[in-house]
C-alpha cells in the first residue's frame, strides 16, 4: 500500500481536528501550530495557565501536564498520518529540567507508521530550551 503524501494545509487541518476533537483537550487548550509534510512532524502549542502549575508560589509546569502534552502531540503525529484515532499503547517521558510557566512547543515526529503499530518521538521546548523528551507507541489497527 502506497503512503499518501499530505500537503501542509491538509496536515494542519488534520492537526487542528486532533486538537479539537477530544473533550479532555478543552481543559488544556492545545493548539495546532505547524506541520511539515516532508518529515511528518507536527508542532503543538500549549499556552501556560496557572492551573498547570507545580506549586502555588512558582510558575512551573506540573509533570502530569507535560506527560499529557507528550501523549497528545505523539498521538497527533501518528493520527495525522493515518487519518484516524490511534489508542496509546505505551508512553515514555524524560523530564530534562523544570518547565517554566511559558507557552510550550511540542515537536512530534513519527518514527514509524505501520499497519498495527505507530511510534513517535516528542521534544518539548520552553523558550527554545529543551525541557522534555518523550516517545509514544500507538495502535494503528
Amino acid at each position: 500500500m502506497a503512503k499518501t503524501i499530505l500537503s501542509k494545509e491538509q496536515m494542519l487541518q488534520r492537526l487542528q481536528e486532533e486538537m479539537r476533537r477530544p473533550p479532555f483537550h478543552a481543559l488544556l487548550g492545545p493548539q495546532a501550530y505547524d506541520a511539515d509534510p516532508a518529515s511528518g512532524e507536527v508542532v503543538v502549542q500549549l499556552p501556560y495557565q496557572e492551573a498547570f502549575s507545580l506549586s502555588p508560589t512558582a510558575a512551573f509546569y506540573h509533570g502530569g501536564v507535560l506527560a499529557s502534552l507528550v501523549d497528545m502531540a505523539a498521538h497527533a503525529a501518528i493520527a495525522v498520518q493515518t487519518g484516524k484515532t490511534v489508542p496509546t499503547i505505551d508512553l515514555r517521558i524524560d523530564y530534562l529540567r523544570p518547565a517554566p510557566g511559558v507557552t510550550l512547543l511540542a515537536h512530534a515526529r513519527p518514527l514509524r507508521v505501520g499497519r498495527s503499530i505507530g511510534r513517535a518521538e516528542v521534544k518539548i521546548y520552553a523558550d527554545q530550551v529543551l525541557v522534555v523528551l518523550g516517545q509514544g507507541v500507538f495502535s494503528t489497527q
